[in-house]
């Protein structure tokens, strides 16, 4: 997953200008912006103390992450939605580090998604559904012990 985004991010700044959009059919196009700031771009990064914390913070992630990766037996499922949110912290965090900034492109606003994201992006939502579909899953339902 870290190679495909930093592959599709590479792409992207070769073949379109800042703010350019490529226009696709269906549901995305392709809009290369460089996001400085935190989540959703919320927040604008105010210089390099801002900087390095965010690249911490996403290292800081990918640590915890692979320590319970690798000390726990996991369902496969569950497995797989914290190798990619590590593989979506880890994509991201190679952006700051390199650019200063987070390489996005694909634009959803024609179904009225608001944000430009990327495939990291799209690696930790993927692996935050994994994880909410492994807990639905393993919820086990007891009997009503007074049933009417």
């Amino acid at each position: 997953m870290i190679a495909l985004d930093q592959l599709s991010k590479y792409w992207t700044v070769i073949k379109l200008r800042s703010g350019e959009t490529l226009r696709l059919p269906g549901p995305l196009d392709l809009t290369l912006t460089f996001n400085q700031s935190n989540a959703f771009g919320l927040v604008p990064v105010a210089g390099g103390v801002t900087r390095w914390g965010l690249i911490a913070f996403n290292l800081s992630v990918a640590v915890v992450l692979a320590f319970v990766l690798w000390r726990r037996r996991l369902s496969l499922l569950r497995l797989a939605g914290f190798a990619f949110i590590l593989a979506g912290a880890l994509g991201n965090a190679l952006d700051r580090f390199r650019l200063g900034a987070v390489i996005d492109m694909l634009d959803a606003r024609k179904i009225g998604f608001p944000w430009v994201f990327n495939g990291a992006d799209a690696a930790v939502d993927l692996g935050l559904a994994a994880l909410l579909l492994s807990a639905l899953l393993e919820v086990k339902v007891s009997p009503d012990p007074n049933p009417r």
